[in-house]
């Protein structure tokens, strides 16, 4: 006569309870995962899931942010713009406020021009350029020269690179010495018509157009004195022989500057079509001098130097 093997319920009820045990722990575990990710925290806040998935590959600091402030639809559109400066998010969001009551947002314009202070007019909140930068430094409308600044090492240029009366930093005449010899080779006479200007000098030319045009007139075609890039001794005006203001865009003195001026240092400051980011009219003759390294980086990024400046170079 076989007996049939009883199993004892005590063990059994054990493993149950062990097992719906660590059930619950792994079921809690996750919950607490899921209530304090910042999948769900974002959720709560508003953001849909595919601004959270945008948000969740950016830095933690934004992602702080949005948790520590209501729901903003114009927080991800601007911090996913390439030229964006977060120190400026809140320039970004009162500008957008006043330019855009009754248009679709533009975030990339509104990138730029906050960057480089065109939320602003021009004189209106101006700070102190860097000295540090040395050759780097940027003087605009936003951006001033110490109080009658004048460069120690000003040089007078030979009649044989300039019309008479110029003078020009002596890194800056070296500099051009050499991009002058370059373009000779290939037949191009290029002559500097006007250069290094001292506080005065700038001051004479910005009065003579407020007075004969306008204060409005004259910011458009002149810098106020310690706002003038000639002030710094690094700026040049550069022609060809036979060309001025209103042709020299079509010679072939500026065709060959725009292919190889920034070998030699300089770069065009004020390009067409960027008006409202440099705060002047087009000129295609206003050269600056950076140093080759930094030409090279402004020229291949496709930047005005302001832009360059407030996104790679300014260290407040």
């Amino acid at each position: 006569m076989q007996y049939k093997r009883r199993l004892k319920k005590g063990p059994i009820i054990a493993l149950g309870i062990f097992i719906l045990a660590i059930i619950l722990i792994i079921m809690g575990i996750n919950m607490y995962k899921h209530y304090t990710s910042y999948e769900y925290k974002l959720g709560k806040v508003g953001y849909n899931e595919k601004e959270i998935s945008k948000l969740l590959k950016m830095d933690k600091k934004y992602i702080d942010y949005a948790l520590e402030h209501k729901y903003d639809k114009n927080l991800i559109p601007l911090i996913s713009q390439k030229y964006f400066v977060w120190k400026n998010y809140n320039d970004y969001v009162k500008y957008m406020k006043k330019a855009y009551t009754s248009k679709k947002v533009n975030y990339k314009e509104t990138v730029t021009l906050v960057n480089v202070k065109a939320n602003y007019d021009p004189y209106t909140h101006t700070t102190k350029t860097n000295m540090k930068d040395g050759l780097a430094i940027l003087v605009n409308k936003h951006y001033s020269l110490p109080d009658k600044y004048a460069p120690k090492d000003i040089v007078k240029m030979s009649n044989w690179y300039s019309y008479d009366g110029n003078s020009v930093r002596k890194e800056v005449y070296e500099a051009f010495k050499e991009m002058f010899n370059a373009a000779k080779k290939e037949d191009i006479t290029l002559i500097v018509n006007s250069s290094y200007r001292d506080y005065d000098s700038q001051k004479q030319i910005y009065d003579k157009y407020k007075r004969e045009n306008g204060e409005e007139y004259a910011d458009e075609y002149a810098a106020r004195p310690d706002f003038s890039e000639h002030q710094t001794g690094l700026a040049l005006d550069i022609f060809t022989l036979g060309t001025n203001r209103a042709n020299f865009e079509d010679s072939d003195g500026f065709k060959w500057l725009s292919k190889n001026a920034y070998k030699y240092g300089f770069i065009l400051r004020y390009p067409k079509g960027k008006e409202d980011i440099t705060g002047y009219s087009y000129e295609s003759w206003h050269y600056r001098y950076l140093g080759r390294e930094l030409a090279k980086k402004v020229h291949d990024s496709g930047l005005t130097y302001d832009e360059y400046y407030a996104y790679y170079l300014d260290k407040e």
